[in-house]
């Protein structure tokens, strides 16, 4: 049996507080039964007065499921655990992120209302492990902003696609990732263009496309090792009318939450609205139609504003199964308690 601790980030501290080490335990048991041999013995340690989350296996891990662990949300450091005399001994094991591009893509970008990346890569990490499609992963955030979701996503080698129904967010996140990829000499081509259609309801709509195709080199490139970014700043109501059936492997999204995060109030665009439950109710069955079978849901949103019971109402409705077992609410503000849901495509 080996033992082995990890050290916390810091920043992961930050964002969940009191709650941290519960967030980190639960997304190392809910992503590691994706893993070849189990982890058993989950636990939160303070060695020498900092705070490490320690499990055991039977076997040593391997330099895949080491690169899984060094990807976790709240990885700061691995270590194994050592014995000797009565005192713990830590030995460093080398992280082995594999990320496609910089990890600061997604923590450079500051705004009002941002989803905190760290959440982001948990809600992530927590699709990939429990969608049985093919590996090569198309990530789409159905209520984008300004990106974060479509950057964290294209950090773990997946095409990003979002939908986003303020123009303005949209286009901001277009030319950000245009910015950061010419900065850090990125090859990437970039394309705009106007998109119609007709909604379900039969009405016409309009939209723009905002694509990016890059690759982190020249040789990539030529490889074809080329990933996707994409953008539509539209009605996500209407997805259907912008991809193909069965497209994506993953849904993840960040829920409007009811709060405006700005003093100073502004027109919003047509057909916004902060009642994520009725959107949710009217976008889910286009939402599903887009996912594989065996694709993966990964909903967060404000407990204040909708029970889970309603939530898993519209999952079950809709033909989702959802992942049950662990909790990951948490109390993000004072008029925020946020929590998150996971369901798979039948």
């Amino acid at each position: 049996m080996t033992t082995y601790a990890i050290m916390l980030s810091p920043r992961h501290k930050r964002v969940y507080l009191d709650e941290s080490a519960n967030m980190a335990a639960n997304e190392l048991e809910f992503t590691g039964q994706s893993l070849s041999n189990p982890i058993t013995d989950i636990r939160q340690e303070d060695i020498g007065g900092v705070p490490y989350i320690l499990f055991s296996r039977e076997e040593a891990l391997t330099e895949d499921e080491v690169g899984l662990i060094s990807r976790l949300s709240f990885t700061h450091a691995i270590f194994c655990v050592h014995s000797k005399s009565g005192d713990i001994l830590l030995a460093p094991i080398p992280k082995n992120c594999d990320y496609f591009i910089d990890e600061d893509i997604s923590a450079i970008l500051k705004y009002s209302g941002k989803t905190n990346e760290l959440f982001t890569r948990l809600m992530i990490n927590l699709a990939q492990a429990h969608t049985k499609t093919n590996p090569r992963i198309r990530l789409l955030d159905p209520m984008a902003g300004k990106g974060t979701t479509l950057f964290e996503g294209l950090m773990q080698n997946m095409d990003v696609y979002g939908i986003e129904i303020d123009p303005k967010p949209a286009h901001e996140a277009f030319t950000y990732i245009k910015k950061h990829f010419e900065m850090a000499r990125y090859k990437h081509t970039s394309h705009t263009e106007k998109v119609g259609g007709q909604a379900p309801d039969g009405k016409k709509i309009a939209a723009t496309r905002y694509q990016v195709e890059m690759a982190p080199t020249k040789q990539a490139q030529k490889e074809g090792g080329t990933r996707q970014f994409e953008i539509i700043a539209g009605d996500t109501r209407h997805a259907t009318a912008f991809y193909k059936k069965g497209f994506f492997n993953i849904l993840v999204a960040d829920l409007p939450y009811g709060v405006q995060h700005s003093a100073k109030k502004k027109p919003q665009p047509a057909g916004f609205t902060r009642n994520a439950l009725e959107l949710v109710k009217e976008a889910m069955p286009g939402w599903v139609k887009l996912l594989k079978p065996g694709g993966v849901v990964v909903l967060a949103w404000n407990l204040f504003l909708i029970k889970r019971e309603e939530m898993a109402a519209v999952f079950a409705e809709y033909g989702l199964t959802v992942q049950e077992g662990l909790d990951f609410s948490h109390r993000l503000d004072q008029a925020t308690h946020r929590d998150l849901m996971v369901g798979v495509v039948k």
